[in-house]
């Protein structure tokens, strides 16, 4: 993003409000108060509480009613979360393997796709969404809200005397294409203009209560502190890492997963009994798939190796015996090779 664009969206942030212009004139949009946010949730909630025994549809209901009509599959709202796993676990490839060019090409080029593919999945699934009461009523909470932001020249709210469906419709695109992408805000947050004005006084780099801040203002300094808190983190990316959104992503997320890992492996051990405290293998029964997947996961990256040699090993042979796996030779081998040093050493002394 260019230097002219995040001071020009900088300023906007810090300020509160905007301008969008249409037909010549020239209309502020100012971010509403949590009062009249509230208001907006109680003419939503009154709407709602009017409107629900009338035979509208829910959005679980519709998503029934998409099912019977062809229109959305049983798997897919499945099919959505695996593709928003796949695209997790392409970000932490690519930060894993960024150091190759052609696996990172690779990341990359998946990335893309799968967000494609989701971005379709996600528009069909919801397209049904303002035919339901939820999201009638949601549409009414957003109207409110958006004919108490928008300001006249003259400093008046202008929808309030002057509510026009399609002028509304007008305006309400305007400020839609208007919104900042979340690509910049990161852009804006890692920016030397805003760190200059952050590192001078983090603790009123607004100066008024948190209450008052506009969702603009919350978002970038909820992602100035993820940087900053990577930054004192003792894995730390590299300075480069932070420069690119996935890669960042990626390093991010594969922390999470291992700070994950070790609070399941501590639980887990926690809650052996003490009689196996000295055993080299302890193996868990899990009651579903997920747990499965949580009790596999707390293995160390030696077990997972050992794991797969065993399977390997039991895939070649119909007959398996224990002591010929492929970790018990190894380990018989070791604790003989020890044997006889400890003999040779004995004969020496």
């Amino acid at each position: 993003m260019e230097e002219r664009l995040i001071n020009l969206y900088l300023s906007r942030i810090l300020s509160g409000y905007f301008f969008i212009f249409h037909n010549r004139s020239r209309f502020k949009v100012k971010y509403p108060d949590i009062h009249v946010k509230y208001e907006s949730e109680i003419i939503a909630d009154r709407e709602y509480e009017d409107l629900k025994y009338e035979g509208w549809y829910t959005r679980e209901s519709i998503l029934y009613k998409m099912i019977e009509m062809g229109v959305w599959s049983p798997s897919g709202d499945s099919l959505i979360k695996q593709l928003e796993k796949q695209i997790d676990d392409y970000k932490v490839g690519l930060y894993k393997d960024h150091i190759n060019p052609k696996k990172a090409k690779e990341y990359r080029k998946k990335l893309t796709n799968t967000r494609k593919q989701l971005a379709k999945l996600q528009i069909k699934r919801y397209a049904y969404d303002p035919i339901t009461i939820e999201g009638y009523c949601e549409g009414i909470k957003n109207q409110y809200l958006l004919t108490h932001s928008v300001y006249d020249e003259s400093g008046q709210l202008y929808f309030v005397n002057n509510f026009s469906s399609s002028r509304f419709q007008i305006i309400s695109s305007e400020i839609s294409e208007q919104n900042i992408d979340i690509a910049d805000f990161k852009k804006i947050a890692r920016s030397d203009i805003w760190r200059n004005y952050w590192y001078a006084n983090q603790d009123k780099v607004f100066d008024r209560p948190v209450i008052e801040w506009t969702d603009e203002q919350k978002t970038l300094i909820n992602l100035t502190r993820m940087y900053d808190n990577a930054r004192e983190s003792l894995e730390s990316p590299a300075e480069y890492v932070y420069e690119d959104d996935d890669m960042f992503d990626g390093w991010a997320i594969s922390q999470r997963r291992e700070h994950e890992r070790e609070k399941d492996r501590k639980r887990t051990e926690s809650s052996i009994s003490s009689k196996h405290a000295k055993a080299q293998e302890v193996f868990i029964m899990a009651e579903s798939k997920e747990e499965a997947k949580s009790i596999y996961g707390i293995n160390d990256v030696e077990s997972m190796g050992i794991i797969k040699e065993r399977n390997n090993y039991i895939v070649r042979n119909t007959e398996v015996d224990a002591s010929k796996l492929p970790d018990a030779k190894r380990d018989t081998t070791i604790k003989g090779n020890q044997t006889r040093m400890n003999r040779n050493n004995n004969g020496h002394t």
